[in-house]
């Protein structure tokens, strides 16, 4: 379920229905703007939709299958029939618990309807559909379902993957004001204490610090997994502002040119040819051009992994040893005068792909919004992917206690290798210069010296005659396109299966 669409985008069969949507969308912008402006809250947008292109690589790790919490999933209909009856089961024992057995709306609704306006600030979507009401029985069936949750350890397998994904979380000020409703005596401690004893029997990484001494501060917390991503992380937000980049490529549509060639046409008749040739010229797999460039220059843009050796080249070859910290993965070192690499302890359950994908998730999101400056758990996860290939790299880093769990290690591997590499930008880091380090020392090694001198030499020359081949394919389309207009083919000697050949090598090179 999302936002309603703005009603200008639409396309209006009448002017009445212009005015008509023209009129809804000023009532909705006026409703959502005046909520903002009355609004005293320094939460950011903490709870994300996220885009298609990341969930459908797996969807079963960031869309909820057994249970939706909050206005993104609570009414999504195959869960909707299935849950229901579970969240009132569950809400009724929780509020029997507190001896609330009547005027359930004037001690728990118009509690929570206060924090809705609130709440709906945390969200990437309005929700304009749904009113305050709703949404404070959407929260209150919610809210003390996850309650119950992070109180029991008996809860499904199931469950535990659902409460950690990006989509299906619910604002912290929910909780709190629950709790107030419930009226447990406390001062924030009961329900930190919940969160921070969840976090830690979930978290794949271990904290860096005891429990006793983990700095969470509930009033600069967002949700349940932001929760478990400062824990991990064990730093401060701090707000940045990242410069926008702007492609001017970007906004140039074929369509457009066609539009101006046929108005020049009229306007300049002479100017045809020229035109013609232009627009043949637009029309080349600039894409397929561009990449092939980038390849046979050494780029690679799209590399699925970040660029090291795997654990057991790097132990066979490199002669490096691998150990645990104490620390967290902040704090992964490479000592070059003892060749020891060392990581924190990783413990892998039956929940942890789920939460680290959308640990990642969440991460790439918050640095998107410029909430946060680094992306050290991808960078992190990144490196991971890129020392695992196989179950032989596993079997190493369990060997030396960096991976415990009960997860197998064909499925670790599986794991690590399905998750892509993360392409936002980032500056360089001081997990990147270590990895750095790690590269400079595995590439001095004699035998692997040898074996890179006799690669490049032979890329070089490929890379050569790769060029040359493909420049020359390239010239042979622009004749071609040229003498379509000119009618100079005969002159030229081409025909039309040169110019075949010519374009199918290009593009399918």
């Amino acid at each position: 379920m999302s936002s309603s669409t703005a009603p200008l985008l639409s396309s209006p069969s009448s002017i009445k229905d212009l005015q008509q949507q023209q009129q809804q969308w000023v009532n909705h912008i006026t409703k959502t703007f005046e909520n903002y402006l009355h609004i005293d809250t320094n939460l950011p947008i903490c709870i994300f939709h996220l885009p298609e292109t990341l969930t459908t690589q797996k969807p079963d790790s960031y869309i909820p299958q057994h249970i939706g919490l909050g206005p993104i999933h609570h009414f999504q209909t195959e869960l909707y029939t299935k849950q229901e009856q579970l969240k009132l089961i569950t809400a009724r024992t929780i509020l029997k618990s507190h001896k609330i057995t009547s005027e359930f709306e004037q001690k728990i609704l118009v509690i929570l309807h206060k924090v809705v306006p609130e709440a709906r600030c945390c969200y990437d979507l309005y929700f304009d559909n749904i009113d305050d009401n709703t949404l404070a029985w959407v929260f209150a069936l919610d809210g003390l379902f996850l309650l119950d949750v992070l109180s029991k350890e008996s809860s499904s397998d199931s469950t535990f993957k659902d409460v950690m994904m990006v989509e299906n979380q619910i604002p912290l000020v929910v909780l709190v004001e629950l709790m107030n409703a419930l009226q447990v005596p406390f001062d924030n401690s009961y329900l930190l204490n919940l969160l921070v004893a969840f976090c830690e029997t979930r978290s794949p990484l271990k904290f860096s610090t005891r429990k006793t001494e983990l700095d969470l501060d509930i009033n600069s917390s967002f949700h349940l997994l932001h929760c478990m991503y400062h824990l991990i992380i064990n730093d401060k937000l701090a707000p940045t502002n990242p410069f926008l980049r702007y492609n001017l490529l970007v906004d140039v549509h074929i369509e457009d040119v066609e539009n101006a060639v046929q108005i020049a046409q009229g306007l300049f008749p002479g100017a045809n040819v020229f035109l013609q040739t232009v627009m043949l010229i637009l029309k080349l797999p600039w894409d397929n051009i561009t990449s092939l460039f980038k390849k046979m220059l050494g780029e690679n843009p799209t590399s699925l992994e970040i660029d090291i050796p795997s654990v057991s080249k790097l132990a066979r070859i490199g002669k490096i040893e691998f150990c645990t910290t104490m620390g967290g993965i902040r704090d992964i070192e490479f000592d070059e005068g003892k060749l020891t690499f060392s990581f924190p302890v990783l413990d892998l359950k039956f929940d942890s792909e789920v939460i680290l994908r959308n640990l990642v998730a969440y991460e790439g999101l918050l640095f998107k919004k410029g909430t946060i400056s680094n992306l050290d758990f991808t960078e992190y996860v990144d490196l991971m992917c890129g020392i695992i290939d196989s179950v032989k790299d596993v079997k190493i880093l369990r060997e030396k206690g960096i991976i415990e769990g009960d997860l197998g290690d064909e499925e670790i591997a599986k794991l690590f290798n399905g998750i892509t590499k993360s392409s936002a930008e980032r500056k360089n880091s001081a997990l990147q210069k270590t990895i750095g380090k790690v590269n400079k020392h595995f590439s001095n090694v004699p035998r692997v010296k040898v074996y890179s001198y006799v690669k490049k030499m032979f890329l070089a020359s490929w890379k050569i005659f790769a060029i040359v081949f493909s420049v020359l394919s390239l010239v042979l389309m622009i004749i071609e396109g040229v003498c379509q207009v000119y009618g100079c083919k005969g002159q030229f000697a081409l025909g039309n299966s040169l110019y075949a050949i010519g374009n199918n090598q290009l593009v399918d090179f």
